[in-house]
């Protein structure tokens, strides 16, 4: 648990945080023979800070200058250890929360799992970040190939949040009309965003053809996709809990044109069957 009350927890945030602000030239120092702490707490600063130089010395080594970030060392005035939450990575992570909010989200998670396994606790995730270090050792990676392998895990996961928000965002631009999001050919949103918006059927026309997938509000209330069988078959698929019907897709592309049915038919049809759905669920409940 991250002591935030103690002195020494806001000497190294505020270290993070001055570290951050210095303009180039500066440098990341820590241990050889990394461990997953000391690689991915490089990895990163890397990430917020491509030009820094990398550095790696004797775990005793005393950091003095200004201008290194001495990560997961103990000794000078620029070492960070974050004993006081349990990881530099943590300590790292907590100081973005003010600074880079959709780092901080994305980042919170592994922070969590380091502070407990560089502390020594057990850790009950699936993929435990140690475990790639170790991984990579077996591989014979040394420390640099290390951190570039944990850079890489990072960076894309910082990249994935990132457009995470911004499809969350495009996908208040879209218009909802009768409980249906038609999404244009151009535009990337995930369907999940769209329902949260209140969309229980989202419609697509691409590269990749055409496709309707399903709320699990919907399916919760007795509706599913698989109905339409008799109407969507040749060349179509239909998943088999309901919530997805689709030419082509992404992982299996086909040209729309041949679906036999023009965006404007395909959404008269889940249009129509939709409605049907509402009125039997309003007639019922009346």
């Amino acid at each position: 648990m991250t002591k935030k009350s103690d002195p020494n927890y806001s000497r190294e945030l505020s270290k993070v945080r001055n570290w951050l602000t210095l303009d180039d030239p500066v440098s990341i120092a820590t241990h050889i023979n990394v461990d997953a702490d000391a690689a991915f707490s490089m990895a990163l600063l890397k990430a917020l800070r491509p030009e820094a130089a990398t550095i790696f010395v004797r775990a005793d080594e005393f950091i003095d200058d200004k201008r290194t970030l001495a990560i997961d060392l103990s000794n000078g005035k620029q070492a960070v250890k974050g004993l006081e939450c349990g990881s530099a990575f943590g300590l790292i992570v907590n100081a973005m929360k003010s600074i880079d909010r959709p780092v901080y989200d994305c980042l919170k998670g592994w922070a969590k799992q380091l502070n407990l396994t560089d502390s020594g606790n057990y850790c009950r995730d699936n993929v435990i970040l140690a475990d790639h270090v170790t991984s990579w050792k077996a591989m014979e990676l040394y420390d640099e190939g290390i951190v570039n392998r944990a850079f890489e895990l990072i960076k894309g996961k910082i990249l994935a949040e990132k457009r995470y928000i911004e499809m969350k965002n495009v996908a208040k631009q879209i218009e909802i009309e009768d409980g249906i999001a038609i999404v244009p050919d151009d535009v990337k949103v995930k369907a999940a965003h769209l329902f949260s918006l209140g969309a229980d059927v989202v419609i697509r026309q691409s590269e990749f053809g055409q496709s309707a997938i399903l709320s699990k509000k919907a399916l919760k209330k007795g509706i599913s996709l698989s109905e339409l069988g008799p109407i969507f078959s040749d060349g179509w698929f239909i998943h088999p809990q309901g919530f997805m019907l689709s030419f082509g897709s992404v992982k299996a592309p086909k040209d729309y044109r041949e679906s036999g049915f023009t965006i404007d038919q395909f959404t008269m049809i889940i249009r129509t069957w939709i409605s049907s759905h509402y009125k039997s669920l309003a007639n019922s409940s009346a």
